[in-house]
Order: structure tokens, then sequence, then C-alpha cells
């Protein structure tokens, strides 16, 4: 990467000059965006330079990045903002023009360049092969979750004077790599919890079972290989509309899927049933996708099926459901696909959530809290993963460091086989690394399983009044006897009713003994799996 010396000068800002909420005579930060923005001064002032904000889906992320632009701008400052859709850099893009008054210059192909401009967006994929950097004192990481790859940390690395702020609502990886290396501090934002509590988020309905197996589905890049998930995926799309006809009947939805095959078997499913869908995804081009969404946004098209399109920068607030027939390993994509629906809009009294996998019960709802950490989170075996031999930490190497070898050496058989340097990203312990000596575990035998019965069901999110009280009475004598808090579960499953629990009943019980809410959707599970193996 090449820069010019000079090309970060945030020494030259004044981080002691007053904030202000009201960022224009039309637009003013919520209570707990300003919060937010505070946080994000407070690190800096405390001498950490790249920070990363994390705020949930529908929080007004976009807003809070504007009152940092305006920010330095109002002192006659620069500002680099990078993303890496399209999607994203016209969002940007505008409501930074909307707040600051200001042109707003773009770095991305087939756009003409104005670098006078104080304000660039940036697409990442052009501004890295677009060399020197613009100069910039401060720059700004959209979905911030992917910033701890190669690209994003050479850009991070040409700044080093600039203040940097990364924006996400999820910031974890499904690779086993944390941000300890990338960012020097987290601000979390408020809950999800409280974004619907308060009202800026909308009130949901989640109905969930499993009608897409992914038992014995192996895994690559910290998901499920998507091959083999879309033929099992295939094998269900029957089961689609009419789940969307018992729960969404005529609302507007996003439907989820693995890839563009299960995508376009899926509106085709919708319009041989008589309902509007198209399908969509990240080949179409601009200027047909721009009409479909017209369309839907319009009412002329109630359904829009996609493959990995619409899990970031898509802003709907009329979205009333969303069918999730994808299921995945990452949290990620979880919270953004179920974040679409959550916008609250005019007419929609809640958002639908039809989960057709078992994501909102290895993820969470929308409502469960998440203790979000720069910390990196080791992954499940899986045979491209390696295991730290200092800490135990499990992860996937990052890929650039799998394209140039520090040494060769010979197999038994006399072969020559590559030896790369990788970092564990937990202790930072220099390993060796061979490709294919992955931590893979032996196969159960269940792939040939293609079809799994699940009917789909309400998620019942409310406390009975009726079992609350057999809840307390478990958990007085709980704490009477000195048990420990697990023992309140097996005791309402044996001697009470949890076998007829809901999730709202477990999530009573989290609540009462302490633990995060998260907690209870296992519990539900496993109050099935006892149930049923009472028989």
């Amino acid at each position: 990467m090449t820069t010019d010396p000079g090309i970060s000068m945030a020494q030259s800002l004044d981080i002691q000059q007053p904030f202000y909420r009201d960022l224009n005579s039309e637009i003013s930060l919520r209570n707990y965006q300003e919060e937010l923005v505070f946080g994000v001064f407070e690190e800096w002032r405390s001498g950490k330079r790249r920070v990363m904000v994390q705020l949930p889906t529908g929080g007004g992320k976009t807003v809070c990045i504007g009152a940092l632009v305006q920010y330095f701008v109002q002192q006659g400052l620069k500002v680099l903002a990078i993303a890496h859709r399209k999607e994203l850099i016209t969002q940007l893009s505008e409501t930074l023009e909307n707040i600051t008054k200001l042109p707003i210059g773009k770095i991305k192909a087939g756009i003409p360049p104005a670098p006078h401009h104080n304000i660039q967006v940036a697409s990442i994929q052009t501004l890295i092969r677009r060399q020197p950097f613009p100069e910039a004192d401060l720059l700004i990481i959209d979905e911030a979750h992917h910033s701890a790859s190669k690209s994003y940390t050479d850009v991070m690395s040409a700044y080093p004077n600039a203040y940097i702020a990364g924006f996400t609502a999820t910031p974890t990886r499904t690779d086993g790599h944390g941000f300890l290396q990338t960012y020097d501090a987290l601000v979390k934002g408020v809950t999800t919890a409280y974004l619907i509590e308060h009202g800026h988020l909308s009130q949901f309905k989640v109905y969930g079972g499993v009608t897409i197996n992914t038992k014995g589905l192996k895994s690559s890049v910290g998901d499920y290989q998507k091959g083999a998930l879309e033929k099992r995926a295939m094998a269900v799309v029957g089961d689609v509309v009419p789940a969307w006809r018992k729960y969404a009947e005529g609302k507007k939805t996003i439907v989820f899927a693995v890839g563009v095959k299960h995508s376009e078997a899926i509106a085709k499913a919708f319009n041989e049933a008589g309902v509007k869908a198209e399908h969509l995804d990240a080949n179409t081009l601009d200027k047909e996708r721009e009409q479909a969404l017209d369309r839907f946004k319009n009412g002329e098209t109630t359904v829009l099926s996609n493959c990995n399109l619409f899990g970031e920068g898509f802003n709907v607030p009329s979205i009333e459901a969303v069918q999730i027939c994808r299921p995945t390993k990452s949290k990620i994509v979880h919270f953004q696909q179920i974040g679409r629906a959550l916008r609250p809009a005019e007419g929609k009294p809640h958002a639908i959530i039809i989960d057709h996998s078992e994501n909102w019960r290895y993820h969470g709802l929308p409502d469960t809290h998440i203790n979000w950490s720069l910390a990196p989170i080791s992954i499940p075996s899986n045979e491209f993963a390696t295991k730290c031999s200092c800490c135990g930490h499990c992860f996937l190497p990052f890929p650039h460091e799998l394209k140039t070898p520090v040494r060769l050496e010979k197999d038994e058989d006399g072969n020559l086989i590559p030896v790369y340097g990788i970092t564990c990203p937990s202790c930072l312990t220099k390993l060796d690394y061979r490709k294919g000596a992955g931590i893979a575990l032996e196969p159960d035998g269940n792939m040939e399983e293609e079809r799994i019965e699940g009917k789909l069901m309400e998620i019942i999110l409310e406390a009975n009044p009726e079992y609350t009280k057999e809840i307390d009475a478990a958990i007085a004598k709980q704490l009477e006897k000195g048990h420990k808090r697990g023992w309140v579960f097996h005791h309402l499953l044996r001697d009470f009713s949890g076998t007829q629990f809901s999730v709202g009943d477990w999530r009573y019980v989290a609540h009462q003994l302490g633990y995060d809410l998260g907690w209870a959707n296992y519990a539900w599970r496993d109050s099935q799996v006892f149930a049923s193996s009472e028989f």
C-alpha cells in the first residue's frame, strides 16, 4: 500500500470542541445515539484511536456516522468512509449529504472521482486499486465486522494518525478471529430489546421449526458448505408457500435462500401459487434490481426472494415479514436477516419471522442480549480449521496467510508440501499450517438424510401466569435447599409442567435465575426432547 506520509492529519482536530445532538434543523440524534457518539469521543480522548462501534440493525448507525463526520468537517478536516456494497455506499452518501449539506465524492468504479470534496465515500474494492489514497483525518468503516480482512487492515494501516470508527450491528466473526488486533476499544450501544421497548423497532412474532435438515453437513469458511446445504433446501421448497400463506398471507415479505437456484425455485413456487414474487441476487443487473425494488416498494410485488443480497444495507421499513430458508452458523447472517423486518412502519403492529431452520434457537431471538466483545471466539472443529498448540484456540487461517508458503517440506513419499505461516488470533503464537491438516471430526453417518419432519409453530414469547407460580415455587425450593441453579430446570421437568412450557415460560425462568435469555431457547428444545422420550 502506498500513501502520502501526510495523508492523515488528525492531530489538528480539536477533540475538546463541544458536540451538539442537533445535526441540522431537520435531524437530531436520539438520546441513545448521542450517548453512543459520546462514547466514541471518550475513547478517542483517552488515546484509543481505533474504535469499533456496535449498534443493532435499525438503531440508526448511519445517523451516528453522520454526527461524527459533521464534527470533523465543521473543523475543516477530511473524511473517508468505506463500505463494501453498492447499496451501502448509496445509503451512506445520501445520509452524509443530508446531514452535512456538503457534496460527497465517491470512489467507485463507473463514477467520476471528485477528490476536491472533503467527504469521500469509497467502495473498498475500488479504493485498494486506486493509490495513493485520499487524505483523511477520520476513517469510517461501515459493516465493520468485515474489517479484520487484509484489504481493510491495509487501508487502516495507511492512516496512522487518523481517528478510526468502525460501525457494525454484529462485532463477531465465524472464522475464530476477533478484532483485538484491529481495534483498540469497543463502544456498545443499546440492545435490540431497548429499541423495541421504546418503539424504535417493531414488536415481532416468530414461527419456527426444523424443515431444512443440517445434520451431518460439513462446514466451509465458518458456515455450512453451500452446495450440500442448497441440495437439502431444494428438497423442501414445497414447504415455503404454505407456511407463508398460514403465517404471513398478503404481507410484504423478504425470503432468504441458500443459493441462486434455491431462490429462483422459491420465487417460481410463489408465482405458480398466484403470489407475485421476484428473485434477485448479487449478479442481477443494477437497473433490473432497482426496477424490482421499486415494484416491491410500491406493492406491485409481494415477495422478494434473494441470495446473499439483502443481509446488509437494505432499509425498507414497510417490510412486514422475513422468511428464513437459509440455515446458517453465522450469528452475523442471522441477525442481519431477521433485522430486515424490524423497522417500524405505519400499519405494522409487529414483524413476522418465519424460520424454516433452527437459526432462532442457535443464535437467539431478536431481543436476545449478546455480550459483544473484540476477543476472538473459538470455532467448532472442521477440516479447514487449525488448533493452536499453545492456547488451544480453534480458528481458520486468513486467506492472505495461505497465499505464499514460508517453506516446503517433503512428506513420507517424497512429495513437496507447502508450509504456511499463520498467527493464532487469541495468543498471537506463530504457527505452521499445512493444507488438509485440519481437525475434522469423523462423519456421523447422516449425510444421506435430506428430509426431516418438523412442523412450524409459533414461538410463544410471553410467560403463562399459571406456570410462573410453579416456577416461583421451584426457585423458592432451590434457594431453601441450597441447590445449584441447574436443579430448577430438572425439577420443573420431572415434578411440574416443564414439558408444556413455551419459550416465554423458559425465558421467565432464565430471568428469575439470572441466565441470559438465549438459555431459554435451548431449555425449550431440551424440554421437547424430554417430553417425547417419556412415551
